[in-house]
């Protein structure tokens, strides 16, 4: 039986416009270089490479905040840039990301309660009572206590906050999570923690991910496939054992021996 594929990704391209002057003709910057791509159901997709290569780029037109200069992104079958309205409401109740900084990604003037049934408030029809019902679930699944729904992000850890904003993605019930970096602004005894909360939730609730990491150490504990971009491009695609195991692009071979052994 094949997989199903929640992400079709075909000849994706984004280019930006930059001038160097007032009587220079502007140059074009190809942040993603026409990639293609498949993302199944259930699996854990990292995008991995180093700054400026692409990666979250490539997040962002998934998650539509940029548009493509050309391509396709297809989700379940359907061309993104097609859909009407209502399309588009379901869509971004199904594909959530979580942010890479804890510290500015919560806005410091809400309760942690609103800032995870903001969501919900948007949009769904749940009264008020229904709303914290399904807001103190989503804490106990992620590991807040229920008693901090008053409190505010400052009064948090890294990593707490950080189970803050995975509560808010969760909290519509999505199908598909954008990880952006999710435990890079973290200590490293946290980002275990968080990794291993990540990998409970993919069980518990079905979830698919797609991983944006500069970290190859951190993508090994919670991959099934990886992509390493180089500026723009895809210049390797394989499974978690097979690149570990060996690597074909140089590149791919650099960032490998860029990890930390002990």
């Amino acid at each position: 039986m094949s997989k199903e594929k929640i992400f079709e990704i075909k000849n994706l391209e984004k280019a930006y416009s930059i001038s160097k002057g007032l009587f220079s003709a502007p140059t074009l910057i190809h942040a993603v270089n026409k990639i293609s791509f498949d993302v199944y159901k259930g699996e854990t997709y990292s995008i991995v490479g180093e700054s400026g290569c692409g990666k979250s780029t490539t997040a962002k037109l998934l998650l539509n905040i940029e548009q493509p200069s050309s391509g396709q992104i297809f989700f379940k079958g359907k061309d993104i840039a097609t859909f009407d309205k209502e399309e588009w409401k379901e869509y971004r109740k199904k594909v959530q990301i979580i942010f890479q900084d804890p510290y500015s990604s919560l806005n410091p003037r809400w309760t942690v309660g609103k800032i995870i049934a903001e969501p919900l408030e948007l949009n769904t029809t749940l009264s008020k009572k229904e709303i914290v019902a399904e807001v103190y679930e989503i804490m106990k699944r992620v590991g807040l206590e229920k008693d901090w729904y008053d409190r505010y992000p400052h009064q948090f850890s890294g990593g707490q906050r950080q189970r803050i904003g995975i509560a808010r993605a969760l909290v519509l019930k999505p199908e598909v999570i954008v990880c952006d970096e999710p435990v890079s602004a973290l200590d490293v005894s946290i980002q275990a923690q968080v990794l291993n909360l990540l990998l409970d939730l993919q069980e518990e609730f079905s979830l698919t991910y797609v991983f944006i990491s500069h970290d190859l150490s951190v993508v090994e504990h919670i991959s099934d496939r990886i992509m390493v971009m180089y500026f723009g491009d895809i210049v390797e695609l394989s499974s978690v054992e097979e690149l570990f195991a060996n690597p074909q692009a140089d590149y791919t071979k650099r960032l490998l021996g860029a990890i930390p052994t002990i």
